[in-house]
Order: structure tokens, then C-alpha cells, then sequence
């Protein structure tokens, strides 16, 4: 825990500013009742690494003063009731691993610059209002392993790119419980180490495409 003091104070979470945060320091305060919204000042913490919030009852916005931190990696905002949108800013979180906002009331669309985070490996955006199409851009997250994106309101296709060798470390997929149209990529079982792809209750259309021999080795669950 950072020496900083987490507490609810008119009704918003208030972030006493220590003079320094060392790079190891993490801004823990999961499964608790804390609520109000995240102050504008978060984003003095520019040392901080990890800060974890989950399973609160934190409201309001991630300001955009959040993305000022450059040093996180790890970003825990999961099951929550932040709404609004994810700032285009998160791609300037390079050193980014983590990034969970599931089970909150996020809207807009995912930010393709999502796409900057080469070293984020787990990104969950489940259960939220969001919309919009996936991002192109989502096959240069080159160390992807976990990708969740189920339960929103994403339309348009399934982008070829998430099946590339390029996510060659993709091994979760959920893309179900969408809007999402047209057929499956042709280049679909060629994602090497894909464990589980659920894209059912979708408004996908076509053929299935033709596994050759050697694709889907790793594959366990396919939910269609």
C-alpha cells in the first residue's frame, strides 16, 4: 500500500499527496464501499505503478488527468459505475500490462490507441455500454493474451488482424453478447495458441471458414 490517504471525504475519493512515491508503490484499495468519484488529482501521481479499485462504488468519469501516470501497469477500474468514455490518452500508457474497466457503465468506442500498448497483455472491457466497431488498430497489441470485449454494443466486423500471427500470445477471445456482423475472417484459426472464442449472440452471417490441418491445436471452448 502507497503512504497515500484513500478516504471518502464530500463525497469523492480524496488523494493526500505524499512527496514521493517510489516506482514499487501501489494504490490499493479493492472490494471495499468506497464511492463518490475519482478526483482530477490522481494524476499527480506520476511514480505510481498499480492502483487497484475494484468492487467499489466509485461514479463519475476517469478524468484525464488519470492518464498523466505514465509509469502504471497495472489499471484495475472493474465493477464499478464509472461511466463516460476511455480517453484516446490511454495509449500513452506504454508500460501498460493490465488494463480491467469490465462491469462498469463506460460508453463511446474503444480507442484504437489501444493499439500503442505493445506490453499490455490482459484487457478486459466487458459488460460496459460500449460501441462502435473494433479497432484495426487492436492487432498491434503484440503481447496480448487475455482479450474480452463481450456484453457491449460493439458493431461492425471481426478485424482479420486479431487472428494474425502478430497476437501470437492471444490465447483468451470473447467477443459474444454484440452487434457484430458479416462473416468470420478467413484467417480465423490461425491464431496460434487460441484457447477459448466465444463470438455467440452476435448477428454474424456466412460460411464457416476451413480449418486446415495444424490450426486450432490449443483450442478448448468454442462458443458459437
Amino acid at each position: 500500500m502507497c503512504p497515500c490517504l484513500v478516504a471518502l471525504v464530500s463525497h469523492h475519493i480524496l488523494l493526500s499527496q505524499p512527496p514521493t512515491l517510489h516506482t514499487s508503490d501501489a494504490l490499493l484499495f479493492y472490494k471495499n464501499k468506497i464511492a463518490g468519484t475519482i478526483p482530477p488529482d490522481i494524476g499527480n501521481l506520476d511514480k505510481l505503478t498499480w492502483i487497484d479499485m475494484e468492487d467499489n462504488q466509485i461514479v463519475g468519469t476517469i478524468p484525464e488527468e488519470f492518464y498523466s501516470n505514465l509509469e502504471l501497469e497495472e489499471v484495475i477500474f472493474k465493477n464499478n459505475s464509472l461511466s463516460g468514455s476511455i480517453s484516446d490518452k490511454v495509449g500513452d500508457l506504454s508500460k501498460l500490462s493490465t488494463f480491467w474497466a469490465s462491469f462498469n457503465e463506460l460508453t463511446s468506442s474503444i480507442p484504437a490507441t489501444f493499439g500503442n500498448l505493445i506490453n499490455l497483455e490482459e484487457l478486459e472491457l466487458q459488460n460496459n455500454e460500449l460501441s462502435g466497431p473494433i479497432p484495426n488498430e487492436m492487432e498491434n497489441m503484440e503481447s496480448i493474451e487475455f482479450l474480452s470485449m463481450e456484453q457491449n454494443d460493439l458493431t461492425g466486423t471481426i478485424p482479420a488482424g486479431l487472428f494474425g500471427f502478430g497476437l501470437s500470445g492471444l490465447r483468451i477471445l470473447y467477443l459474444n453478447d454484440n452487434q457484430l456482423t458479416g462473416a468470420l475472417p478467413e484467417n480465423v484459426g490461425s491464431s496460434p495458441r487460441l484457447k477459448d472464442f466465444w463470438i455467440n449472440d452476435n448477428q454474424l452471417t456466412g460460411t464457416l471458414p476451413i480449418i486446415s490441418e495444424g490450426e486450432f491445436l490449443f483450442l478448448g471452448k468454442l462458443f458459437m
